[in-house]
């Protein structure tokens, strides 16, 4: 429980000391059912952009709607993983990696609601919720810690592009986590 700029990863179960020692962490992301601010649901928000772009212009809400899934590979996960690694101390250093096969255990990070922010002029930082589970690769039944849910991060910047307003928000997340490596996982 480690605030970064004032957020804070709190514990529901487990514990994250057992990471102490470790070299390689997985991590995962999952993106089911999650919200999007001011929609009742995802699909709704997708519809409603789609449409939108494409009475501006054909085939712009295709691009938009492929854009807005492809973002999860391409932009949030790659920014988690750079500014996690990039924050854990060396003497400390723990390396994580989509689908590493050395790992022992494996960051799940769901995320729940996606504020995307705005930056028209004025602009206003994306934020997410998220639950955090870490569990034993070879046991994933056996959750050795999780994130009291939901775990909500604010980005600390507001780019000009969606992608990276939302991909702002998976960084100060990789942040708040390696702080709290930094203090639980010594």
């Amino acid at each position: 429980m480690m605030p970064i700029f004032g957020q804070t990863i709190k514990t529901a179960s487990g514990d994250i000391s057992v990471l102490a020692g470790e070299k390689e962490l997985s991590v995962t992301f999952g993106y089911d059912n999650m919200n999007v601010h001011g929609y009742p649901s995802e699909a709704d928000f997708i519809k409603d952009k789609v449409r939108i772009r494409e009475e501006h212009k054909p085939g712009l809400g295709e691009k938009f709607k492929g854009s807005w899934f492809a973002d999860r590979d391409t932009v949030y996960a790659p920014l988690f993983i750079k500014h996690f690694n990039h924050a854990i101390p060396e003497k400390r250093k723990i390396t994580v990696s989509i689908n590493n096969p050395n790992a022992k255990y494996n960051l799940h990070i769901q995320t729940l609601w996606v504020y995307p922010g705005y930056n028209v002029g004025a602009s206003q930082p994306s934020k997410i919720e998220v639950a955090l589970q870490l569990y034993e690769i070879a046991n994933p039944e056996n959750i050795v810690w999780e994130s009291k849910s939901p775990t909500r991060i604010k980005a600390k910047v507001a780019p000009y592009k969606r992608e990276l307003r939302i991909g702002a928000a998976y960084s100060s997340l990789a942040m708040s986590m390696s702080w709290l490596l930094k203090k639980k996982a010594k």
